[in-house]
Order: structure tokens, then sequence, then C-alpha cells
């Protein structure tokens, strides 16, 4: 309830100023419906585009410090997303008013079509804002994330928008505003990601969770990536921002846990043999903060030991998730054909229209330096008793 009490004291100072300056598309707040996301999905039956819209319900009762903040869903089919959203007056009885909005969950099979159909429209109009978060569903339909859990008092929406601000502490998403989407399609040698969304069911308790993104190519996803997948391409990337490595010792057992503090990657691309080739270099810099096998940590050598470990697999998972994106998904999500652009302008005039094709049989090198700065709390394992 704190959360909507400030938006619409934000709303009414902005109303009052319009007022002032005697703009001349004031609009009353009781006439507006503000929206905090949107789900879109295919109507089965007629083949038009469903939007579902998720708005603040700002006409509960109480007013204390204790009442939450409430939501209401409206769904309604339509060909155009413009068409829809204007019509959708006839069942709010107000304007949808934009610009609080936080999320734009898509389904799949939208997304498989293409997005530009439904997106477009935000692009061009005029009360939208670019900081909305996309997302696409990996349930069968978009709404049913958005209308998820609708007997409790939130409004999921906001709550997305929250998740994905925190993602760095994780790392199994990337962070995609609508804005981010659009300079990806119009870049060169560059396509766009788009985290996934779905529905976690525990002990009978469903919850919405972030984790994994979808692949594009141009505007049409092509496919998926997991989680732990999603890590190591942020790692290509120079995304990474947080999260843990999970190293095994070496007998290809769960050993040590780094938390990522820091990361560096560089991507450059290079001729050798009249190939092209891409080397990538990563230095992470972490601290340990779990240690599971009996002998512990107990020196600088076994640090030393843990380092060469963490650079080996993680080398290893860079390069398995940089040939699954080149040889299943044949799309350049990680933005090699961009290196290319910026570091060889010339050799990019001649590769830029066949680069899926150059893409596909990229030979690429991966070095990593792994640092573990300290050992958290202490520098000594916990040891057991006779």
């Amino acid at each position: 309830m704190i959360q909507v009490k400030r938006i619409l004291s934000a709303m009414l100072s902005l109303l009052l100023l319009l007022c002032l300056s005697g703009c001349w598309n004031y609009t009353e707040v009781e006439e507006m419906s503000i929206v905090a996301g949107v789900a879109i999905d295919k109507d089965k039956s007629t083949g038009k585009i469903l939007l579902t819209a998720e708005t603040i319900d700002t006409t509960g009762g109480g007013g204390g410090e204790d009442n939450q903040a409430s939501s209401t869903i409206h769904t309604l089919a339509g060909d155009t997303m413009f068409d829809i959203v204007r019509s959708m007056i006839t069942m709010t009885g107000k304007k949808l008013f934009w610009s609080h909005a936080k999320a734009i969950i898509i389904s799949e099979e939208v997304a498989r079509e293409g997005m530009l159909k439904v997106i477009d429209w935000y692009s061009r109009d005029t009360e939208t804002r670019a900081d909305v978060y996309i997302f696409i569903s990996k349930e069968k339909n978009a709404r049913d994330i958005l209308t998820l859990n609708k007997t409790k008092n939130t409004i999921l929406s906001f709550e997305l928008g929250d998740m994905i601000k925190k993602e760095n502490y994780v790392s199994t998403a990337p962070v995609t505003d609508i804005w981010d989407f659009f300079d990806n399609l119009e870049s060169s040698g560059e396509n766009a990601i788009v985290p996934l969304v779905y529905i976690n069911e525990r002990e009978t308790r469903k919850t919405e969770r972030i984790s994994g993104c979808a692949l594009f190519l141009k505007d049409k996803m092509v496919g998926t990536l997991t989680g732990e997948e999603t890590k190591y391409m942020l790692f290509v990337t120079n995304k990474i921002k947080g999260g843990v490595l999970a190293i095994k010792d070496e007998k290809g057992q769960p050993g040590y846990s780094l938390e990522i503090t820091s990361n560096k990657t560089k991507i450059k691309p290079v001729w050798i043999n009249g190939k092209l080739q891409i080397q990538i270099s990563t230095v992470t810099q972490t601290v340990l903060d779990e240690v599971m096998p009996r002998n512990g940590f107990p020196d600088f050598e076994k640090k030393k030991e843990i380092e060469k470990l963490a650079e080996q697999q993680l080398q290893k998972n860079m390069l398995d998730l940089i040939h699954d994106v080149q040889k299943k998904y044949k799309t350049d999500i990680l933005e090699f054909g961009a290196a290319v652009h910026i570091n060889m302008p010339k050799t990019w005039k001649k590769l830029e229209k066949d680069w899926g094709k150059t893409f596909v049989d990229l030979q690429v090198v991966v070095k990593s330096d792994v640092i573990i700065e300290t050992s958290a709390k202490t520098t000594r394992s916990i040891k057991m008793g006779d």
C-alpha cells in the first residue's frame, strides 16, 4: 500500500503541475487506470492477440499502514496491440496509464512467431517508458504468470521488477528492458536474450521464479538456456556481476563454493593462419565461501589448487556453452560479431552479410584466471572430533 501511495502522490504532483501550466491533455487521476504490467498470448480460438493487463487497485478499503496494495486483471483480444489497449477503456472505464508499468510477459508461442508485432506499439506510444522489463513465459500461457496467487494482496508485475533488479546476486538470467531488446535488433553482429519466468511449485505453494533465458535471431525466439548455462553466457559477454561458482574437487565431487565479487571479460578477434579466431580472456575475483572436502583449506598451496580447478572448469563450461550456441541455435547472442565490427571494421564489411554462417564455424579459444582474494571469515576448516 505504501508503494501505491507513493505512486499516487507522484502522479498527483505531476497533474498539479500540468494544471498550473494549462496543459491541453490534462487528465484527472480518477479517470486513469494505472498499469503495473501485461501478459501477451495468442487467442487459441481466433488467432488474435490476447492481452492481459494487471492494473493497480486504488479503490480498496482500509488505508492503514498494514493494508497491502492489490491489483485487478483485465483480458481482451484484438487484431493489434494499440487497438486492444484503447478498447480496454470499455472494460476499465478508464484510460490506461503506462508510466509505472514494470513487466511485459510474452508467451513462447508469440515470441517464436515474432516479437515486433506485439512490442512495436510500445516504442511509439508517447505515454510509455523505457525501463519496463520483458520476460518470456515458460508456462503455456503468459497470463498464468500474471494471475498467479491472486488470493493474496500483491502486485505481481512489481514483484517481477524487484526480482530482476536483484538478479546480479545469482546471475542465472539476463536483465533486459524493452529498449535493450530494440537496441539488439538494430545493432550489427548482435542478437537479443530475454529472461525466462515460470511458476515454481513447492509444498503446494506456487510462486513466480526467474531463471534462464530465451535466445533470439532478429525478433524471433529460437531456443532457451538453463540458468546455469545463462551464467556462462554472461561470463562470455562480460555481464556477470555476481553469483556463485560451484567447483568440483579432484574426484569430480562437489567441493567448493566461490562467490564472484568482480569479473572482466575481453573478446578479441584475430587472424590465425588465414582464419578468423575469437580469443576470450576472463579475470574473475572471488571469495571462498564453502569448503566441503574433509581435508579442507589448510594452506596457500591448497588455495592455488582450488584456483586452478576453478579456471579449468570455468573454461570448459564457457566453451561448452559457446559450441552449443554455435551449432544448436546458430544465433550470435555472444556478441562476437559486435567485437569484429568494433575491432576489425574492414573485415566486418566483408563478413556482415553472411555473418550467420561465419559465426557457426568460428574457432574460439578461452583463457580464464580465477583469483581467490579471501576465504570469507576464516582460513581454517571445521575439524570434527575423534
